[in-house]
């Protein structure tokens, strides 16, 4: 935990200088020993800690390139066919059971560019696609693989 307090302050502070370094090293340790003593705060990784980081950090390589991938799609549609665009609202169920996955499926769908999440209700998802061919196969996409394998 210390080791992420010191990231976070490092984050905020805007520069890495001795005097932030040495500073932030010292605040990390008094936030770690106050969550430690009076929160009761307690690391203790459970088992597959680590395969699932691993699994999300490959989730999000996935999602920035799938970000990179629909910018130019929306580009090339942008200056192709211009006001020809036909947009579409695509109603699906997801098979992901916790809200978790769900929202983090909702916001992939609305990073990436030319849909967005209008709704997300149980399981139940209402997305707006710039195109309708933004919005082919989006009821089975690589995202929801991706975060079905990170739940199991």
């Amino acid at each position: 935990m210390p080791i992420l307090f010191f990231i976070l302050w490092l984050l905020l502070a805007g520069e890495v200088t001795l005097h932030v370094c040495l500073w932030g090293v010292v605040a990390s340790a008094l936030l770690s020993c106050f969550c430690h003593q009076v929160l009761g705060y307690r690391l203790s990784p459970r088992r597959g800690t680590l395969g699932k980081g691993l699994s999300f950090l490959k989730y999000l390589g996935h999602l920035v390139a799938e970000m990179l991938r629909a910018g130019f799609v929306v580009m090339r549609l942008i200056y192709t066919r211009g006001r020809k665009m036909e947009p579409k609202l695509i109603w699906f169920d997801t098979t992901l059971k916790t809200g978790l996955s769900q929202a983090i499926l909702a916001d992939s769908i609305t990073l990436t560019a030319g849909t967005i999440t209008v709704l997300a209700e149980d399981g139940r998802f209402l997305v707006h696609t710039l195109d309708k061919s933004l919005g082919e196969g989006i009821e089975d996409c690589e995202f929801q693989r991706r975060l079905e394998k990170l739940e199991a």
